[in-house]
């Protein structure tokens, strides 16, 4: 698809699968890569979640594997980043000076367990840093899945509601009155593709971590792209307003740890134009 056609269905859907983002001989290696990092760092990603379940608050879902910004550990796929469409469709709806403002893996294990309906961060309810409902009708994050293996209905390719992009509200909180955050929605679709695509959509879309009903991993990369106006130090470990909204409150937060500066120098000069705002020495 070209850019225009992209931007058309995230603005009618809220989502668009750009194809061949990853070409076919280079997912593999990568999606090997990621496995192996995650695993190494399952202990300690496991001990946050349940530390952060243990303060009370709704975190992912069991059987679901992390590891936040895998791009200090491995650059591999870091080139495809800067895809033409992907940044096209950003400055589409930013303008100019996009950033990333986090790089994770998530990998749903066979049997976990659904999610409940959110949005991303800034419009997760549950976060401690959040814009209050109702929303202005204003994209403020693009969100994207990077699909390194195949999606499908079977193996938990992410549950969407097409369209919800527009409501000025979200049920991750529980409190909309005709909404079970925790239950199926009639016109719930999932989200399909081949291993190398990228779903791509308006972060205010409702959406959920799928169960795996198949026997073999489903593996993805979290990537998101934010306007140059959108204020990212609530995420950002160490910076004054995440210590202030989410250190000293006890609350919970879509977090990111900065760039190491050595991960930062192996990246093309393209791709570093969009981490250089949250580079550690």
């Amino acid at each position: 698809m070209k850019t225009a056609q992209i931007v058309r269905q995230i603005r009618m859907n809220g989502f668009s699968v750009v194809d061949n983002v990853i070409p076919e001989a280079a997912v593999g290696e990568i999606r090997e890569q990621v496995v192996c990092l995650q695993k190494e760092n399952d202990a300690a990603s496991r001990a946050r979640q349940e530390a952060t379940r243990a303060r009370g608050h709704r975190i992912g879902a069991e059987g679901v594997g992390v590891l936040k910004q895998v791009i200090n550990c491995t650059q591999t796929f870091a080139p495809y980043l800067g895809d033409s469409r992907i940044i096209e469709t950003a400055e589409t709806f930013f303008g100019p000076y996009v950033r990333i403002s986090c790089t994770d893996v998530v990998i749903n294990h066979p049997g976990n367990e659904r999610g409940y309906w959110h949005s991303d961060w800034p419009y997760n309810q549950t976060n401690a840093s959040h814009i209050r409902a109702p929303y202005p009708d204003t994209m403020m994050h693009l969100s994207s899945i990077w699909m390194l293996t195949d999606f499908s209905a079977k193996n938990g390719g992410t549950l969407l509601i097409p369209g919800s992009h527009r409501s000025s509200d979200n049920p991750s909180k529980g409190d909309i009155e005709d909404i079970d955050r925790d239950a199926p929605y009639p016109t719930e679709t999932y989200a399909a593709g081949t291993a190398g695509s990228v779903l791509l959509y308006d972060s205010r879309l409702w959406h959920a971590v799928a169960p795996n009903n198949s026997d073999q991993a489903r593996v993805a990369l979290i990537v998101r792209y934010a306007p140059w106006w959108l204020n990212l130090n609530p995420t950002m470990i160490g910076a004054p307003e995440h210590t202030a909204m989410v250190v000293e409150t006890g609350g919970k937060n879509y977090e990111s740890t900065p760039i190491k500066r050595e991960a930062f120098e192996s990246l093309p000069p393209n791709i570093q134009e969009l981490y250089r705002h949250y580079v550690s020495d």
